[in-house]
């Protein structure tokens, strides 16, 4: 045996005359994982599994009741050599069965102790209770004999012709969604209205019924085509986050040999789903908006989207995707090898313990289980994070227990743990000095260089490029277009014509109300010297007719637009003018003045009183959609006063942008909380030219802090934002 794998063990004298066996309900299954052969143990009446070597399973299978620990492991020792498992690693195979209940149970209390010891569970007491409070579930029938009628009839839709069904099914939904996605997403912002949340959540459970029953149909139909245990007894509700959702234990899915078998068990339910949206997407996009049908299968896509795409299509949670994953790369236990390997590596590396179990096989194995370590406990972060704010937003004073479980399980409990292993680990007993001594150096670093060492600090706020002064235009009549200066040509102040239109009525009239004062001008000056009072009376007229006159020239002079002030003319669908009809108040173009362009920056009320305050006055501006493009610009002003219409729709979420805007707020320029207006110049030298309109990223430098402070202000923040606290 090498160094990596001392062959005895301090704890060997406990159990080496032990005689235990695997119980008589126990069934083995063989599987091939990455060309080495594997024995797949399955305690039936409790439904247990464990996962055992050729080695192991050599050892495992001369335990039978009457052969002690000790002869077996010298039997298996003289058999395999090298290759035999060392006394502490059959102690954890042990250990490993008798965890899952898979050991005749006549032990004494001694070695119990030992193998209690030697597999402690994973999951502790504060992290335990914090799962199972959020995680429950209540079996509730068998559906094994209804699988059973059924699984000759949807478990042979899982072949290769339902597979070719299924691809066409679903890209004949994507095309109904792909030619209608500005109804696709229009309708996103009705489906968390109040009155639609109880639709949702039946369309969710009807969807995750079906998605149950594909796992199981499939499993059904692998394991009795290959003679592995195709029985299913556990169906029920699982209590996620205060959800009822419905399951099915297909665990038995270990069993079956071919790992393809198993990621198609694995995906059946996804298919299930995205075959459903599919149907419904077909449905949806033929029926009028509106119609109860119509909301049903929206939500059915919107529930198998989400579904898939976050949850169980997401490997980094131990859900469908996080089996397949397992079973594509062939790494079983694939979350708790990676934990093991992280550890192992620190153990190695960091502490110098010679003697260390390395779960990985092979370096490529180590990087896949290093990589899958670090990403999935991020998202596992994220994930417990957004569970405790939408709990809190809901129930505060349980979410704010929540919070503090998760920091007790998450934060407290692995420093307790890793307290305790280095101060009276026995593995570490050899190099507890420095192992001590080094852990400390990297804590106190960490945090000193948190606390004490300022970091770079900036805010980033979304703006829109506008002109410093601009008019638009706007027709003041009625009239069809008869010529237009074309767009981007240089204007002055009222002197040049941006589009002439003509109003064949208003000239009409204008001529006719002209005849009219001249038939009254003649009338009135005969009346002069017969009838003074009829004079009178035609002199009041003469009046009235000058106002229609005047007020009717006026129209037709307004139909000759012009700019109010200096600069360039932009019409961009100017072409399409020539000819058209123009209504009183259309909007035609705009001018843009000379004095150049102004970015409006909106930020929140956190953020623009730093700015305000603190942050320097040159910024960096990159125009959105294209980084590569960046220009500097200073602080103009800080407006005092809070508004809620945005500069510019642009800004808000409906066109792409950061801010969340009302649904009802009219053009999207409502947002759903006040901001501050940062209005920022652009530096007239860069070779980056902005256009009008167009989006920008302003970057803001603020004074260098700790990253400690940094992250505390941010938490005060978010609780003030999210809790008003």
């Amino acid at each position: 045996m090498t160094v990596d794998r001392p062959t005895f063990s301090e704890s060997w004298y406990r159990v080496a005359d032990s005689a235990p066996r695997l119980k008589s309900t126990a069934r083995t299954y063989r599987q091939r994982s990455r060309g080495r052969l594997w024995h797949v143990v399955h305690e039936q009446s409790g439904d247990r599994f464990s996962r055992l070597s050729e080695a192991g399973y050599r050892f495992v299978a001369l335990l039978d009741g009457r052969r002690t620990v000790g002869d077996a492991w010298r039997i298996c020792s003289e058999q395999l050599g090298d290759e035999a498992p060392t006394q502490g690693e059959a102690i954890q195979i042990l250990a490993q069965l008798y965890r899952e209940n898979l050991l005749h149970s006549d032990l004494s209390p001694d070695v119990e102790g030992v193998l209690r010891r030697q597999q402690a569970e994973k999951r502790r007491e504060v992290g335990g209770l914090l799962m199972n409070f959020l995680f429950v579930r209540l079996p509730l029938v068998d559906p094994n004999a209804f699988l059973d009628r059924w699984t000759a009839v949807f478990g042979r839709m899982f072949s290769r012709w339902g597979a070719a069904v299924w691809i066409g099914l679903v890209a004949i939904g994507l095309c109904c969604v792909a030619g209608r996605a500005e109804a696709v997403a229009g309708q996103a912002s009705e489906v968390l209205d109040p009155e639609n949340l109880p639709l949702l959540y039946l369309c969710f459970i009807g969807l995750k019924v079906l998605h149950e029953f594909g796992h199981a149909f499939v499993c059904k139909r692998f394991a009795g085509d290959t003679g592995a245990n195709d029985e299913i007894h556990t169906m029920g509700v699982m209590i996620l986050v205060f959800t009822p959702i419905p399951y099915v234990d297909v665990s038995n899915a270990w069993t079956l040999r071919s790992r393809w078998h198993r990621v198609v068990v694995g995906a059946a339910g996804m298919m299930v789903e995205l075959a459903a949206a599919a149907v419904a997407a077909v449905v949806w996009a033929h029926t009028a908006q509106g119609t109860g049908l119509h909301a049903v299968c929206y939500n059915l896509m919107f529930v198998a989207g989400v579904s898939s795409l976050l949850f169980n299509g997401n490997p980094l949670l131990r859900y469908d995707a996080y089996y397949m994953l397992s079973d594509l790369l062939e790494i079983p236990n694939l979350a708790q090898r990676s934990t093991e390997c992280v550890r192992y590596l620190v153990k190695r590396y960091g502490w110098k313990v010679l003697h260390a179990h390395n779960p990985a096989r092979s370096r490529r194995e180590a990087a896949w289980l290093c990589a899958y370590a670090s990403l999935s406990v991020v998202y596992r972060a994220f994930v417990c994070v957004a569970i405790v704010l939408f709990v809190a937003d809901k129930l505060f004073v349980l979410g704010s227990l929540l919070a503090a479980g998760a920091v007790v399980a998450w934060v407290g409990v692995p420093l307790g743990r890793l307290a305790h292993y280095l101060l009276v680990g026995g593995e570490v007993s050899r190099v507890r000095g420095w192992a001590v001594g080094s852990t400390l150096a990297v804590l106190v670093t960490v945090l000193a260089a948190g606390a004490l060492i300022p970091m770079p600090q900036r805010a980033r706020a979304e703006g829109v490029a506008e002109p410093v002064r601009m008019a638009v235009v706007y027709a003041a009549a009625d009239g069809f277009v008869r010529d237009y200066l074309a767009s981007g040509s240089t204007v002055g102040a009222g002197d040049q014509v941006l589009v002439e239109s003509t109003n064949v009525e208003l000239a009409a009239e204008r001529k006719a109300l002209l005849a009219q004062r001249d038939g009254a001008t003649a009338e009135r000056r005969i009346a002069l010297t017969e009838d003074p009072g009829t004079a009178q009376v035609l002199c009041q007229r003469l009046r009235a007719l000058d106002d229609k006159i005047r007020r009717v020239e006026g129209q037709l002079s307004c139909l000759a637009l012009k700019s109010e002030l200096p600069g360039a003319w932009v019409c961009p669908d100017v072409d399409r003018l020539q000819g058209g009809f123009l209504r009183r108040g259309d909007r035609v173009g705009t001018v843009i003045g000379d004095e150049g362009l102004l970015i409006r920056v909106v930020a929140g009320q956190h953020m623009a009183a730093r700015i305000a305050a603190e942050a320097n006055g040159l910024v960096d501006i990159r125009v959105k959609g294209a980084p590569d493009r960046q220009l500097r610009g200073t602080i103009d002003a800080v407006l005092p006063a809070g508004r809620q219409e945005l500069p510019s729709a642009a800004l808000g979420y409906g066109a792409g942008g950061s801010v969340e805007t009302l649904p009802d707020g009219g053009e999207g320029i409502q947002s759903a909380e006040r901001f501050f207006e940062i209005r920022i110049r652009p530096d007239a030298d860069s070779d980056v030219r902005l256009l009008s309109g167009q989006r920008v990223v302003v970057r803001f430098e603020m004074p260098a802090e700790p990253l400690m402070v940094q992250g505390w202000r941010s938490l005060l923040q978010l609780f003030q934002r999210r809790f008003h606290v």
